[in-house]
């Protein structure tokens, strides 16, 4: 059973594109409104201009005209979105939206889809923005499915304890992963929060998770402990099954094809696992690694991780090794925050 998501995945319309867009920024702000406006800012690196928190002030100058006992205000604001699945829109069709600005706003024009313009096309645009009386002051950004869910990312991982936002930003990604709305690496690491379970996981070379949560597809799995990924291994086998005394291992689902070692090493973990008191004979999903190799990756940032986090290590490493001990040594080298 797959767990649920808060976003709808069985339409891939640009409108049913966009309401999911919306619905991630309004259930942001539901959060907490100062979330949706440090993650405006972020996406547009302005850390002044935007804001949705009123200001409260007292004895503030009436233009020289004596002084104002309580003032609030909050600044006036407009976003328009326009949502391309892969491609862009004609920029003659993008400056027509902005008819929709007031004069009095700050202007956001936001281009997003899985690619951006090119300097060219983005100087192009705001030259006939600044052109244009009525499209004066107006701000554009070429946005990408991927630049939302890394500032999400980030901001989530400013906040490691709210979990709301942790959540939104799972399911966000998950999300715009399932649709296909940004490029799949194939050298993706998945780093696993291990604990207790560590000397398992190690011993075994395989990692347990609830079978009902869901996941982004990675490449390879890391065993996190102590602010470090201490080991890494290639996926061998995604298994979903069910242990007994009485009837044995009872395979549910498979990646591929389940090999008589791979049930053998199994069933030992199982056994291990629940004489150390961990209580997976049942709804688990079985991680079997191979290749597995130690390395030290560490979290230079203060505090642990919630569970997993996600890296690309194509945009880490200059070059991805052939040679996974390699890669693995490779990682030693960075650190991540």
């Amino acid at each position: 059973m797959a767990t649920l998501n808060q976003f709808q995945k069985y339409s891939q319309g640009e409108n049913t594109i966009t309401n999911n867009i919306l619905l991630m920024l309004s259930s942001l702000y539901e959060i907490n409104p100062r979330y949706y406006e440090e993650f405006i800012r972020g996406i547009t690196e302005d850390s002044n201009n935007y804001e949705v928190i009123p200001s409260f002030l007292q004895q503030v100058n009436n233009k020289g005209n004596g002084f104002i006992d309580g003032h609030i205000q909050i600044k006036s604001s407009r976003i328009i979105i326009e949502t391309k699945i892969h491609g862009l829109e004609w920029i003659k069709k993008l400056l027509k939206y902005t008819d929709s600005f007031k004069k009095y706003e700050y202007k956001l024009l936001f281009h997003l889809s899985s690619q951006k313009y090119g300097s060219d096309q983005i100087e192009e645009i705001e030259k006939h923005l600044k052109e244009n009386k009525k499209t004066d002051n107006i701000y554009f950004y070429s946005l990408t499915y991927q630049d939302l869910i890394d500032q999400l990312k980030e901001l989530a991982n400013n906040y490691p304890y709210e979990h709301y936002l942790i959540r939104l930003n799972e399911h966000f990604e998950d999300y715009c992963l399932s649709m296909n709305l940004m490029p799949r690496s194939k050298h993706v690491l998945r780093a696993m929060a291990c604990g207790q379970s560590f000397e398992l996981n190690k011993k075994y070379q395989f990692y347990f998770d609830l079978a009902s949560r869901g996941y982004r597809e990675f490449n390879y799995l890391g065993i996190y402990k102590r602010k470090s990924v201490r080991y890494i291994g290639k996926i061998e086998n995604e298994i979903e099954a069910d242990w007994s005394s009485e009837k044995g291992l009872n395979i549910i689902n498979a990646k591929f094809e389940v090999t008589e070692k791979q049930k053998e090493k199994l069933i030992e973990a199982i056994k291990d696992s629940l004489h150390n008191g961990w209580n997976i004979k049942e709804g688990h999903r079985f991680f079997m690694l191979k290749d597995f190799q130690e390395t030290n990756f560490i979290k230079k940032s203060p505090g642990g991780i919630f569970r997993v986090r996600y890296f690309d290590l194509e945009s880490i490493l200059e070059t991805i090794p052939k040679d996974f001990q390699e890669l693995a040594t490779s990682l030693k080298k960075y650190t991540w925050e």
